[in-house]
């Protein structure tokens, strides 16, 4: 929830031309990653828990390479927040990750984070 925050913040430094849509779609990847979560968190089941926790994860790098197509538009923004952002993003990516691993171990779909 904390990242997401960042990331409604961060898009509204955003260039007006943004506003519907680079800055929509990021605000949209990134409020879907906590939402899944949360939504999965009430599965019947470990594999539908994962499943939701895969959508959040799937979201969340979309998020980070929506922040890093950001950085290429628009280089004059403050590259150490963006930096910072995708990181942030990245241990977030991993810990997700391993939660998936962990609900469902024997799931084989799973790219290595």
């Amino acid at each position: 929830m904390d990242y997401t925050v960042k990331v409604y913040k961060f898009t509204a430094n955003l260039p007006a031309d943004e506003k519907y849509n680079l800055a929509s779609q990021l605000r949209r990847s990134a409020a879907s990653v906590p939402l899944n979560i949360a939504e999965g968190s009430a599965a019947a089941t470990n594999m539908e828990f994962a499943r939701f926790l895969g959508y959040g994860y799937r979201s969340l790098k979309e998020s980070i390479t929506a922040l890093e197509l950001c950085e290429r538009l628009h280089p004059s923004l403050c590259r150490d927040s963006i930096a910072s952002l995708v990181d942030e993003g990245n241990q977030i990516s991993r810990m997700i990750y391993s939660l998936i691993q962990r609900v469902a171990p024997n799931e084989s779909r799973w790219p290595h984070s």
